[in-house]
């Protein structure tokens, strides 16, 4: 919040007047749900296989438009979202390898960032990219102390050790950790902001292809500094999921022209 605050302020309060607070708050907890999962998924499972499965955001948001929007979408929209889940099972592996509670956390984060997308589809019709920066960086902060709050008193009085697994026992941080919260608080400021300021200055099919770069990007980091390297169908399975993505985008950015 501090970060982003001192992005924007230098142009007054404006982007704190909002019609659409309703809006926000669905949005947001969406957001902070999928990020919840995000987290704890990607805590027990390969950064390149996790990464891989969130790129299945864009086929959710389909799925979710369908089922809440009521959108009728052809050919071009529902082959290439059953092919990207052919890649899903390519990674998965159901039958070879068990499916594990993280790998269904992190497809659960995406059909949560799928809905956060919905939603911020229909509020830049009308709200300033901060203003909808600004409610989610306030209200995934309000989200985040709440679940704290709920899970601390949990851990004290209720005690059941099953609860570590769900990550409800609250860890005060330590100095070591203060490198990599700053660097995620950086990051994950400073990233959803690069991507609006460059949406103004490009279409989102140049855009789009770019977002698959943190495949390569996160599997180095995770060889680098976890030791983690990741198995070929990894591999094999990010590439049918971008491919159908960026099939679909870019047939649908042919159609908008025409």
């Amino acid at each position: 919040m501090m970060l982003f605050l001192s992005i924007v302020l230098w142009s007054g309060f404006a982007f704190l007047k909002t019609s659409r607070l309703s809006s926000h708050f669905k949005r947001n907890i969406c957001n902070f749900i999928g990020m919840w999962m995000w987290f704890a998924g990607l805590s027990a499972l390969p950064i390149a296989a996790a990464v891989s499965l969130h790129f299945t955001i864009p086929l959710m948001v389909i799925v979710l438009a369908i089922i809440f929007l009521g959108e009728r979408p052809g050919p071009s929209r529902l082959i290439p979202t059953f092919i990207g889940f052919v890649g899903i099972i390519v990674i998965l592996r159901p039958g070879t390898l068990p499916i594990n509670n993280s790998a269904l956390l992190v497809l659960g984060s995406a059909l949560s960032y799928g809905g956060v997308a919905i939603y911020t589809r229909s509020l830049g019709a009308t709200e300033h990219p901060n203003t909808t920066t600004f409610y989610y960086q306030m209200m995934v902060c309000a989200f985040s102390a709440l679940s704290m709050s709920i899970g601390w008193l949990i851990a004290m009085y209720l005690p059941d050790e099953t609860l570590q697994v769900l990550n409800f026992r609250w860890i005060i941080p330590n100095t070591a950790d203060i490198p990599a919260l700053l660097l995620l608080a950086i990051s994950g400021t400073l990233a959803p902001y690069c991507l609006v300021r460059a949406l103004v200055h490009a279409e989102a099919t140049i855009i789009e292809p770019i977002e698959y770069l943190r495949l390569p990007i996160s599997a180095g980091i995770a060889w680098l500094i976890f030791d983690q390297a990741t198995d070929v169908w990894t591999w094999v399975g990010a590439t049918i999921i971008a491919g159908s993505t960026l099939y679909m985008t870019r047939s649908e950015a042919k159609m908008a022209k025409s």
